[in-house]
């Protein structure tokens, strides 16, 4: 097979074009990274504006700079939020503040200071008899013009919603108290019910069992808590009928081996129930979206696609909401097994919440 002269003189053109040097950093592109939680129950809500960086060394390095991170003053001239009613027309404006932040533990990125952005609202009513300062039938959405470029984003704000009554009233009724064991002292489980509302699309609950440990003449407030687990609502429009469930004796092992833990459990003389806390935290369906991409691969598929909601941006701006039943009671069977049972029995439990009782620690 013969080849053709020009073939070689292109192969050696080629050859001495090579160059040893591997350029793998781009043109520098001004990119906004642009992160916001906003919850109704809280009046001041910050958000972080930050600039993605590129040059030559080590990133490492780079990020401990406080410049490669932050934009200047003269950088962001528009930053505002605004509240949308239903029509999607401007009912308020919220001017966005500059703050630092002082105390940041040092880490990847610099420290001890690091700007935030922040907003202030007014008190707007009050949901389940508490004070909330964002109207949850809104959306807010976020304007910002950085040198030059508009960069928006909006999302809805993640709804209050109903606890089933027995399970949100800390009453002494029976009806009312955590059962993990029955009459005929088996361990059950104890279910938690809610009902979800419009834009709330991720709910976690999750629980604290909160006790005192009188050690000689000091006593120490300790906690034990878990996860209950994460339910996904599948009706945008609200409605769905969720429930968690706790399992008795999974319950009584996990919190015997967490007082175990302590090598010096045994000195403890007495330790006093008192209450037990559900807790229930509530993501929108873009914050939901976002953690959704962001949660460890399980499957063989390892990539998964970069989420953003913010136009002109990268990032996420989204709302949350929290809510909590604090200090419910366990019922008799339950406090039986504290004190007497197989995996508490010898921690010396009593309660502060029946007194009188026959599980009381007067």
């Amino acid at each position: 097979m013969r080849h053709h002269p020009l073939t070689y003189l292109a192969a050696a053109a080629l050859l001495a074009g090579c160059s040893n040097d591997l350029e793998i950093n781009a043109d520098y592109e001004d990119r906004t990274v642009v992160y916001g939680l906003l919850n109704q129950r809280d009046s001041v809500h910050f958000i972080k504006v930050n600039k993605a960086f590129l040059g030559e060394g080590n990133a490492y390095d780079m990020a401990l700079v406080r410049d490669s991170s932050e934009y200047g003053d003269e950088d962001i001239t528009v930053a505002e939020v605004h509240r949308l009613d239903g029509n999607g027309n401007v009912a308020e404006t919220y001017t966005l503040r500059d703050t630092l932040v002082m105390n940041r533990e040092p880490g990847d990125f610099y420290s001890p200071q690091q700007k935030l952005f922040y907003f202030t609202t007014p008190f707007f009513g009050l949901q389940s008899n508490n004070r909330v300062f964002l109207n949850q039938d809104a959306s807010y959405r976020l304007s910002l013009v950085v040198n030059g470029k508009s960069v928006t984003s909006s999302t809805p704000i993640a709804n209050d919603f109903t606890i089933n009554n027995n399970d949100g009233n800390t009453g002494t009724q029976a009806g009312a108290r955590v059962g993990l064991v029955d009459t005929q002292g088996q361990y059950t489980d104890y279910e938690f019910n809610w009902t979800g509302r419009q834009d709330d699309k991720r709910f976690t609950v999750d629980y604290t069992f909160r006790f005192d440990e009188i050690r000689g003449s000091d006593t120490l407030h300790r906690s034990f808590g878990q996860s209950m687990g994460t339910r996904i609502v599948t009706n945008s429009n609200g409605g769905d009928e969720l429930a968690v469930r706790l399992n008795g004796q999974a319950f009584f092992s996990g919190l015997s081996a967490y007082i175990q833990n302590d090598p010096d459990w045994a000195s403890v003389t007495k330790r006093i129930f008192q209450g037990m806390d559900f807790h229930i935290s509530v993501a929108n369906d873009d914050f939901h979206t976002y953690l959704t991409l962001s949660e460890p691969v399980s499957g063989i598929i390892e990539d998964r696609p970069a989420y953003s909601n913010v136009d002109g941006a990268v990032g996420v701006w989204g709302s949350r909401y929290n809510k909590s039943v604090i200090g419910k009671r366990l019922s008799t069977n339950t406090l039986e097994e504290l004190k007497s049972g197989q995996y508490t029995g010898v921690f010396h439990f009593c309660s502060a919440l029946d007194p009188g009782g026959q599980y009381s620690c007067d």
